[in-house]
């Protein structure tokens, strides 16, 4: 039992500060991510058309165009394509835009607008439970 106790634990601390790391990180997307729906313009885009790429055989990424508060015409790409192509010309979306720099576009649905925050709790949180979780157990069980 003693033997336990004196394991060298800096491995877990490790583990816990690499968990904060990104724990911090998410937080500080998702202040960043409310700032932008906050202050962004919502507005309704048009796929007017298809991007078609060679890899790996043929990919298409949907071209949208929307109109700013400021009757400004957009155009934006979506980085990414499908094969066979999800969108449609004519079919229509909602986005939001930063209106101090309308070239920052997101579609609006929750995964796209929460993507790198969902993406640096899904990393920290099990750290936190892997690093915090040896402490409380070499607490109160071993």
């Amino acid at each position: 039992m003693e033997q336990i106790k004196n394991k060298p634990m800096w491995q877990y601390y490790i583990i816990l500060g690499i968990g904060i790391v990104f724990l911090l990180l998410a937080i500080f997307s998702f202040r960043n991510t409310m700032v932008f729906l906050k202050n962004g313009e919502k507005t309704i885009a048009t796929v007017i058309d298809l991007h078609r790429y060679e890899s790996e055989g043929e990919v298409f990424a949907p071209i949208f165009t929307f109109r700013t508060k400021d009757d400004q015409l957009i155009t934006y790409e979506l980085a990414e394509g499908n094969d066979p192509p999800t969108w449609e010309i004519g079919e229509t979306t909602i986005v939001i835009y930063d209106p101090a720099d309308p070239s920052k576009v997101v579609l609006y649905s929750y995964f796209r607008v929460f993507i790198w925050t969902l993406l640096l709790l899904s990393i920290a949180l099990p750290l936190l439970v892997i690093g915090g979780g040896y402490f409380i157990a070499a607490r109160f069980i071993l």
